[in-house]
């Protein structure tokens, strides 16, 4: 008799903690794409980082895309002042040493930086016996004389600022590359955060019971 009882009780109990379990379907929040971030970073350093976060600029994306801007405004500088010095130097050259300078390569410019003179570059090639290079100041338009030894001195200092600022514009174009890069790469890493904190397909967590519940309530939370 007593065990009857006992039996329906643990009906009874099952049947009130069955009915205290809550389900939750949640939306499953979509991982990023370290693809994406990776070419987006290469499109624009700090679009990756924006992509990551969900559009916001903030932190590293502001970092690396005020990088970017600052490099192209260097390299836009850049190839402005080296224009002007290099009209600057062509029509030096043409007022003072009497140089044609349409259509010459850097080789000319460089003699012109190194010699007086056709007539000296040409003596100094007979003396190093390069007999292949005697021909290059045969030609009227490849003769030259500087009218004096300050024009020559200008000349050549400001040939030497053009090809600093030709130098420079080829490092300012590998930190544009190395950007791009950086953003790349720290974009992965924030991919790799951001899609570790995303919860679990299930979890399983015992609450109080709401006000109207009768017995311990235990949540299951699944993400679809």
């Amino acid at each position: 008799m007593s065990f009857g009882w006992l039996r329906r009780g643990c009906v009874l109990g099952v049947g009130a903690l069955v009915l205290a379990v809550s389900v939750q379907a949640q939306p499953q929040p979509r991982p990023v794409s370290s693809r994406k971030a990776f070419v987006l970073s290469l499109v624009l350093p700090g679009l990756g980082h924006r992509y990551v976060h969900g559009g916001s600029w903030n932190g590293a994306a502001t970092l690396f895309a005020g990088v970017e801007a600052g490099v192209w405004l260097g390299l836009a500088n850049n190839v402005w002042r080296h224009d002007q010095v290099v009209e600057s130097y062509r029509t030096l050259a043409a007022a003072r040493a009497g140089a044609e300078v349409a259509g010459k390569d850097r080789r000319f410019f460089l003699n012109l930086a190194t010699y007086r003179s056709s007539d000296e570059y040409l003596d100094v090639q007979l003396r190093a016996r390069n007999w292949d290079a005697l021909d290059y100041v045969r030609d009227p338009a490849f003769q030259w004389a500087w009218a004096t030894e300050a024009d020559f001195l200008r000349f050549r200092d400001r040939r030497e600022q053009a090809e600093s600022l030709r130098r420079r514009r080829t490092f300012l174009a590998a930190v544009l590359v190395g950007n791009r890069v950086l953003a790349g790469l720290s974009a992965l890493r924030a991919v790799r955060r951001a899609n570790r904190s995303l919860p679990g397909p299930l979890s399983l967590r015992l609450a109080p019971p709401p006000p109207a519940a009768h017995a311990p309530l235990l949540c299951l939370t699944t993400t679809l």
